[in-house]
C-alpha cells in the first residue's frame, strides 16, 4: 500500500496540530536538515535535544531514536519554559540500502519552569508551519518523499485518525505487527477492540500492551498522541506509534517484563511496584514520600451491570490515566483486581489537584445505574527501612477505615489505625477458641404490648472473655462481618436459641417466641433451610416459636434466591420477620413479593427527619398497610412514654426497646414482668 504526498500533508497536519513546532533533523550532525532559503527557515539551526551545545549529546532524544529505532522522549527548558521532546525516527532507503540518519522532533511547550533549570537554553527557532518541509538538497519534493518513504517502511508501526476516528493512514510495519491486510477498514475494525477507543481517543499517553497471535504473545509500546484545534476545544485527529519491544523487555536485566507488570493494564504489578519503590527510596532516603492505595468501592457490581470486557476497560482507562497524570519519579502499578497503588514525593502532593484528577478518573463510567466511588488511603512513610508491603498494609488500613456510601474518599494514616488492626486481628485470631469454649452466649431483648407483658425477645450475641468480660458488641460484630466470620456466629446463635426453646417445653415459658437474626453473608455461606430445618429437629421444637428476622438489605442483596428460601421455611412452619423496615429504598415494591409475618419499624425512623409529622403520618400509613396485609408489626427502638402512647394511638400493639427493657441474659429475661428500670 503506498502513500501520496497529499496524504503524507494531512497527516503532517495533525502532527503540526498537536505539538507547537514539527521538524526534520539530522542527529548525526546535531542540526535540522538544511532548509531551502526560499522557504524563509533557518540553515544549520541546531538541534532541540543538544540544549545550545556544539557536539553530539549521547542521551540525546534524537540520537537514541536513531540507534534504537524507537520512539524516545525527554523533557527540556527552553527560556524558563518545559519542553517535551518526542523524537521519531524515520528511517530512509535510497538505492536499495536504508539510511537510519534522521528523526522528527515533535515539541510541545508547556508551563514556565521554576528553579535552576532556566539555564539550560534550548536553540530552537523557526517557523511552525514549514519545520518539517525543509530539504536536505534544497528541495521541498524531494524532503516530501524521504519522509514519504520513512513513514510508510518504518520498523515503527503508524496509525492515523481523523476527529470522527476514522482510520485515515497506516503505514506497512502497522499491517505486518498487527497481521492485518493492507485495508483501512481492517485496521480500523481491529484497533476498535484491541485499544480502549472510548476511553483514550482524547488524550495523549504511553503505555504497554499485549498482543496474541496464533498462540505467540507479543509486548507492544503504544504512544498514543491527539491533535486538538488551536483554543484546545476540539479534536483534529489522532495517531499512534506501536512499538515491538518484546525481546527488550524479556532481556533487559534478566528480568521478564511479566514477572514485573500487570498483564492487564500493561503499568506494573505488586512485585515490579515494590522493587521499584525500594529502588527510588534507596536512591534518595532522605526524600519524604507518600504511598497510596486505592480501592473502588463495589468493582465487581461493574463486571454483573456492564460485562467483564467493560470492567477490563475501566481498569485498562484508570492505568492509562495514571500515565499521563504522573510525573518522572513516581511510581504506579495494580497490585490485585481493582487496587492501585501510587508512590510519590510528599512535596508533590497537592490535594485538591489529586482529587480533580480522581475525579476525572471516576467520571469514566458514564451510568445512572452505577458510578466509580474510589476510597483512597495514605501513608506517609516514617521509615524507609520498613517493607513496602508493610507500608502498603499502613495506606491499606487508611483505605478501610473509611466508610462506605462516600464518592471519592481520602483517609491519611495514624497509628490509632495500627492500634484498631491488632484489636481486630486479636478478634479474628481468638474467635473460633471463644467458640469451642462456649464464650458466646444469647441474651435477649423482651417484646412487650402496652403494658409490658411478655411474648418473646430477641436473640443477641454477646461475648463473654473468661478475663476481659464482655467484650461489646460493637467490638467484634463489624470485625466478624468483614472477615467473612460472621455466619459462623450467626449458626452458633441460632443453635443456642434453638436450645432454649427446647428448654422451656413443658414449662409455661413455652408460650414465648425468639428471633434471631439472618445476615447476608449467612444467605452467601450457609444453606439457611436446611440448618433452621436440622435445628428444629435435632431439639424437636415448634418451628413457629423460632422467628427469623432478616434485614430488607440482606433480602436485596439477592433477592430471588432469599425469598425463595424464606418461602419453603414459611411453609415449614417459621415465621419471617422483615427487619429495620423503611431503611431501604424498595420497601414497597418488597412488600409485593415477599410474603412476611412481621414487620419491625425502628424508631428511627422518626427522630432523623426534619417534618416530624410527616414522618408521624407515614409511619402510620406503614402500619396500617401491615396490619391490612395480616401482618404483626413490633416498633422497636422504643424509648419514651411519649413513643409508646404515640404508636398505641397508630394501632401498633407489641414493643422493643430501652424504655421496656435492654437486652437480658436468660436468667432475667425469664424473670421479666414488666417494665426494668434502667
Amino acid at each position: 500500500m503506498g502513500i501520496t504526498v497529499e496524504e503524507l500533508r494531512n497527516y503532517i497536519k495533525v502532527m503540526q496540530g498537536m505539538y507547537d513546532v514539527v521538524r526534520l533533523v539530522e542527529p548525526a550532525s546535531c542540526h535540522v536538515v538544511k532548509a531551502d532559503p526560499s522557504e524563509g527557515a533557518l540553515e544549520g539551526e541546531k538541534c532541540y535535544t543538544t540544549w545550545g551545545k556544539c557536539e553530539r549529546c549521547t542521551n540525546c532524544t534524537s540520537y537514541q531514536a536513531t540507534i534504537r529505532n524507537r520512539v524516545q522522549e525527554k523533557n527540556e527548558v527552553r527560556d524558563g519554559v518545559e519542553c517535551h521532546v518526542i523524537s521519531l525516527p524515520v528511517p530512509t532507503e535510497k538505492n536499495g540500502i536504508r539510511n537510519n540518519s534522521y528523526c522528527i522532533e515533535l515539541v510541545s511547550y508547556g508551563k514556565k519552569a521554576s528553579g535552576s533549570r532556566d539555564n539550560e537554553i534550548l536553540a530552537v527557532t523557526g517557523n511552525n508551519e514549514d519545520a518539517l518541509y525543509v530539504s536536505i538538497v534544497g528541495n521541498k519534493r524531494v524532503s516530501d518523499e524521504i519522509i514519504s518513504l520513512s513513514l510508510l517502511d518504518s520498523e515503527i508501526g503508524l496509525i492515523c485518525f481523523d476527529e470522527a476516528g476514522n482510520c485515515i493512514y497506516s503505514n506497512k510495519q502497522a499491517f505486518k505487527m498487527f497481521h492485518i491486510p493492507n485495508e483501512l477498514s481492517k485496521m480500523q475494525e481491529f484497533i476498535k477492540d484491541w485499544l480502549i477507543d472510548q476511553y483514550i481517543r482524547n488524550t495523549s499517553g504511553v503505555w504497554s500492551q499485549y498482543y496474541s497471535y496464533e498462540g505467540s504473545e507479543y509486548l507492544y509500546e503504544v504512544h498514543q498522541m491527539v491533535a486538538t484545534t488551536e483554543h484546545g476545544n476540539g479534536i483534529l485527529g489522532s495517531c499512534i506509534a506501536v512499538m515491538n519491544i518484546t525481546d527488550e523487555a524479556l532481556n533487559t536485566g534478566g528480568v521478564k517484563f511479566r514477572e514485573t507488570h500487570d498483564a492487564l493494564t500493561g503499568i506494573y504489578n505488586q512485585e515490579g511496584f515494590y522493587k521499584s519503590v525500594r529502588a527510588a527510596i534507596t536512591d534518595n532516603p532522605d526524600e519524604e514520600y507518600y504511598i497510596m492505595c486505592s480501592n473502588i468501592r463495589k468493582f465487581k457490581l461493574i463486571n454483573q451491570l456492564f460485562g467483564m470486557e467493560k470492567g477490563d476497560e475501566v481498569l485498562k482507562s484508570i492505568a492509562r490515566n495514571l500515565e499521563q497524570w504522573c510525573v518522572k519519579g513516581e511510581i504506579y502499578g495494580r497490585t490485585h483486581s481493582d487496587e492501585f497503588v501510587l508512590f510519590m514525593k510528599k512535596k508533590n502532593f497537592v490535594q485538591d489537584e489529586f482529587v480533580e484528577a480522581v475525579r476525572n478518573v471516576a467520571s469514566l463510567l458514564d451510568s445512572s445505574i452505577y458510578r466509580l466511588e474510589f476510597q483512597i488511603g495514605v501513608y506517609q512513610i516514617a521509615n524507609v527501612r520498613e517493607h513496602i508491603y508493610e507500608m502498603l498494609d499502613k495506606a491499606r488500613m487508611a483505605m478501610e477505615s473509611i466508610p462506605d456510601g462516600k464518592e471519592l474518599t481520602i483517609a491519611f494514616y495514624d497509628d490509632e489505625m495500627l492500634s484498631n488492626t491488632l484489636r481486630e486481628n486479636e478478634i479474628i485470631n481468638s474467635f473460633h477458641a471463644a467458640l469451642d469454649e462456649g464464650q458466646f452466649h444469647i441474651f435477649l431483648q423482651p417484646q412487650v404490648d402496652k403494658n409490658g407483658k411478655l411474648s418473646g425477645g430477641e436473640a443477641l450475641a454477646r461475648w463473654i472473655h473468661p478475663e476481659r468480660g464482655i467484650i461489646p458488641p460493637g467490638m467484634f460484630i463489624g470485625v466478624l462481618e468483614n472477615a467473612n466470620l460472621i455466619y459462623k456466629m450467626d449458626r452458633y446463635v441460632w443453635e443456642l436459641a434453638a436450645r432454649q426453646l427446647s428448654l422451656w417445653k413443658g414449662t409455661d415459658k413455652e408460650k414465648y417466641r425468639i428471633s434471631v437474626n439472618i445476615s447476608p453473608k449467612d444467605l452467601q455461606f450457609l444453606d439457611i433451610e436446611v440448618v433452621f430445618s436440622e435445628l428444629a429437629d435435632k431439639y424437636q421444637i415448634d418451628p413457629g416459636k423460632l422467628n427469623l428476622e432478616i434485614t430488607e438489605t440482606a433480602v436485596a442483596s439477592n433477592i430471588g434466591n432469599c425469598i425463595e428460601h424464606m418461602d419453603h421455611l414459611r411453609k415449614k412452619g417459621f415465621l419471617v420477620e422483615i427487619d429495620d423496615f423503611g431503611s431501604g429504598y424498595s420497601s414497597l415494591n418488597l412488600l409485593k413479593d415477599f410474603v412476611v409475618d412481621v414487620l419491625k419499624i425502628d424508631m428511627k425512623f422518626l427522630p432523623t427527619s426534619k417534618d416530624h409529622r410527616r414522618a408521624e403520618i407515614i409511619l402510620e400509613h406503614i402500619i396500617n398497610m401491615a396490619q391490612s396485609l395480616d401482618m404483626v408489626v413490633i416498633a422497636e427502638g422504643v424509648e419514651t412514654k411519649e413513643q409508646l402512647q404515640m404508636l398505641c394511638k397508630m394501632g401498633c400493639n407489641l414493643f422493643q426497646g430501652y424504655y421496656f427493657s435492654k437486652p437480658v441474659d436468660i436468667e432475667t429475661f425469664e424473670g421479666y414482668d414488666g417494665k426494668i428500670e434502667q
